[in-house]
C-alpha cells in the first residue's frame, strides 16, 4: 500500500482540462468525491467537475454555498454528472474544501445514482 492520500474527500483541487493531448491545457477546479481508501489502494481519485455554469444551471447541479472556502474566485456549481478518475500526478494542487451543507448535498445525489 502507498502512503496516505495527498488529497481528501471534499477537497477542491486544480486539474488539467481538457484531458486530451494536443489541446491547450487549462487548470480547472474539481471536487474529490472518492473516499481515501480508493487512493490508498489504487493511487487514483474520483473527481466531480466544478464550473461557473455561465451557460446555465443543469439538472442535478449543486450550487456551492461558500465559494471562498472552496478556494474559488466566484460562485460555482458541482456538476455531479461529470465525473473523472485522475491520479496524484495529474492534480496540480488543493484549492480549498466545501461546506458540510454542500458535502451532504453532493453525497445525497451521488447515493441516488451510485447506491
Amino acid at each position: 500500500m502507498k502512503p496516505s492520500a495527498t488529497y481528501k474527500r471534499w477537497d477542491v483541487v486544480a486539474v488539467p482540462y481538457p484531458f486530451l493531448e494536443g489541446e491547450e491545457i487549462k487548470r480547472r477546479p474539481a471536487l474529490v468525491v472518492s473516499g481515501n481508501e480508493l487512493n490508498a489502494r489504487h493511487g487514483v481519485y474520483w473527481l466531480a467537475m466544478i464550473t461557473t455554469a455561465k451557460a446555465g444551471k443543469q439538472l442535478d447541479d449543486i450550487p456551492l454555498t461558500d465559494h471562498r472556502k472552496a478556494g474559488l474566485p466566484q460562485d460555482c456549481v458541482v456538476r455531479t454528472k461529470r465525473l473523472v478518475t485522475l491520479g496524484d500526478a495529474q492534480i496540480s494542487h488543493r484549492l480549498g474544501s466545501i461546506t458540510v451543507k454542500d458535502r451532504n448535498a453532493v453525497a445525497g445525489l451521488l447515493r441516488k445514482y451510485l447506491p
